[in-house]
C-alpha cells in the first residue's frame, strides 16, 4: 500500500510549484483532487495554455483547451473538478469538501484565498485538522513584498539569483530553468510530512507559510555570507567550483557534444594526467596550483576532450576515478542503457502509466524510491472537472438533479 493513502488533498496549484507538490502525493497514494473554476481555463502547463504533454514553451495552438495533452503531465493520477469559489454557493461546497480533507495547497498569492472567504483561519474552524500549504513567491507576513506576483525568472532576480549567472567577464545577463518552483515543492513535501506526523499526536493542522524565495535562497548562502562577512561581492563564474579544478564543461568530438569533467584532489589530477600525459605541468600539480590559472587549465583540457567522443571518453575517465559524464539530451537519455538498467531495477526514472492513457504518454518518473511502499504514476492527467460527479455525487452525496443545477447556474 502506498505511504500516503487515505490521505485527501485539495490542490490548487498552478503552473509549476504547485502542481509538482500534487504530483509528489498523487504518487505516494493521496487522492489529490485538482481544484480549477468552470468558467476559465488552468493555468497549470508550463509550457502555456495549450502547450502538448512535456512541452515547455510549446505551440499554444495545437491543442484544444480541453483535450488532456494541453496541461503538463504534473496532473496525471489525480482527480479533476471545477468549481466557481467566488460564489458564495461555491464557496459553500467548497467548505464541505474541506471538512473531508486533510490537505489544501495553493501557490496563488496570499491575497488571493483570503479574498475567496477562504484562509486558512476559516478552513481550520470548518476542519480544525486541515494542513494548509501555501507557496507564494515571498511569503504571507506583512512586508512591501507580500503580495508580489511572480514566475521563477523573475523571482530569481528579486532574490539575486541571476546575478551569479554567466561566465566571468561576460556582460550577457545568463537564464537558467526557472528552478525556484520544484525546491519550494519539495521544501513543502518535507514540510508537510513533518505536519503531518505532528497531527498524528495532537489531532491539529497547521498553515504551513513557504516562501519560494526563502526556500532557494539557501542556493546563494555562501556569496550571501562572504558579502556579510568579508565584504566580497561574488560574481558570477560559469561551471568553475572555488575550490576544484579543473571544474567545468567541456567539448568533445562531434556536433554540440560536451563532457563535465571535475577534479577535486591531487590523486584524481594525477590520474587524469595519466590519460593525457600531454596537461602534465609543474604548476599544476597542486590544487592551488590549478585554481591560480583555470584559463589556461581550461584550454588546454578542452583541446583534449575536443579529439574524444564523450560517453567514451567519460567512461574512460570514471575508470580512473575522475568525475565524468557527457550532457545528454532526453532522446539520448531513453535509450540511454545505464539508464534502462536503473529502470530494470525498478527505479523507474521514466514510466509509462499503467492506468488507460488517452494517445499514449510518456512521464517522468516519482523520484522517491521507496522498497517496501513504492510509488507510482497511477493515471493520466484527467481532463477538467472530469471527476465532478465522483467528488460531489460519491463524496458530498448530491444528486444528478442537484448536479445539473449547479452546473446551469456556472457553480461546478
Amino acid at each position: 500500500m502506498p505511504p500516503l493513502s487515505g490521505l485527501r488533498v485539495l490542490d490548487h496549484g498552478h503552473v509549476w510549484a504547485g502542481p509538482l507538490l500534487g504530483m509528489f502525493l498523487a504518487d505516494l497514494g493521496a487522492e489529490v483532487i485538482k481544484v480549477g473554476a468552470p468558467h476559465r481555463r488552468s493555468g497549470v502547463s508550463i509550457g502555456g495554455q495549450q502547450a502538448p504533454v512535456g512541452s515547455i514553451g510549446g505551440d499554444r495552438g495545437s491543442t484544444s483547451p480541453d483535450d488532456p495533452r494541453a496541461f503538463h503531465g504534473l496532473d496525471r493520477g489525480k482527480r479533476s473538478i471545477s468549481i466557481h469559489l467566488g460564489d458564495p454557493r461555491g464557496r459553500d461546497l467548497y467548505l464541505r469538501l474541506v471538512e473531508q480533507s486533510d490537505v489544501v495547497l495553493e501557490n496563488f498569492s496570499p491575497r488571493v484565498m483570503p479574498s475567496l472567504g477562504l484562509s486558512y483561519d476559516v478552513l481550520a474552524e470548518v476542519n480544525p485538522r486541515i494542513i494548509m500549504v501555501a507557496l507564494s513567491a515571498s511569503g504571507a507576513t506583512d512586508g512591501p513584498w507580500r503580495n508580489l506576483v511572480t514566475y521563477g525568472p523573475s523571482l530569481a532576480a528579486l532574490y539575486g539569483l541571476k546575478s551569479l549567472l554567466g561566465y566571468p567577464d561576460d556582460p550577457q545577463p545568463r537564464e537558467d530553468t526557472a528552478d525556484l518552483d520544484p525546491t519550494a515543492a519539495g521544501h513543502a513535501f518535507v514540510a508537510l510530512l513533518a505536519a503531518l506526523e505532528q497531527r498524528e499526536r495532537t489531532g491539529r493542522g497547521q498553515f504551513i507559510d513557504l516562501a519560494q524565495g526563502e526556500a532557494t535562497l539557501q542556493r546563494a548562502a555562501a556569496p550571501l555570507m562572504d558579502w556579510l562577512l568579508n565584504g566580497r561581492d561574488s560574481k558570477p563564474r560559469g561551471n568553475r567550483g572555488s575550490a576544484m579544478a579543473p571544474h567545468g564543461v567541456y567539448p568533445a568530438a562531434g556536433d554540440d557534444a560536451w563532457l563535465a569533467v571535475v577534479v577535486r584532489t591531487d590523486a584524481e589530477w594525477s590520474a587524469l594526467c595519466r590519460l593525457a600525459p600531454q596537461l602534465e605541468r609543474d604548476e599544476w600539480r597542486t590544487m592551488r596550483g590549478r585554481l591560480a590559472d583555470q584559463d589556461a587549465l581550461d584550454e588546454a583540457l578542452s583541446r583534449w576532450t575536443r579529439q574524444h567522443d564523450a560517453m567514451e571518453l567519460s567512461i574512460d575517465l570514471q575508470a580512473r576515478g575522475v568525475p565524468a559524464f557527457p550532457l545528454m539530451d532526453p532522446t539520448s537519455l531513453l535509450i540511454d542503457e545505464d539508464y534502462a538498467a536503473l529502470s530494470y531495477a525498478g527505479l523507474d526514472l521514466g514510466a509509462e502509466v499503467a492506468a488507460p492513457l488517452r494517445d499514449g504518454a510518456l512521464y517522468t518518473g516519482a523520484p522517491w524510491k521507496l522498497s517496501r511502499t513504492p510509488a507510482a504514476v497511477t493515471g493520466p492527467v484527467p481532463n477538467r472537472g472530469e471527476h465532478d460527479a465522483q467528488v460531489y455525487g460519491e463524496l458530498l452525496g448530491l444528486d444528478e438533479a442537484a448536479r445539473a443545477e449547479l452546473r446551469e447556474a456556472g457553480i461546478i
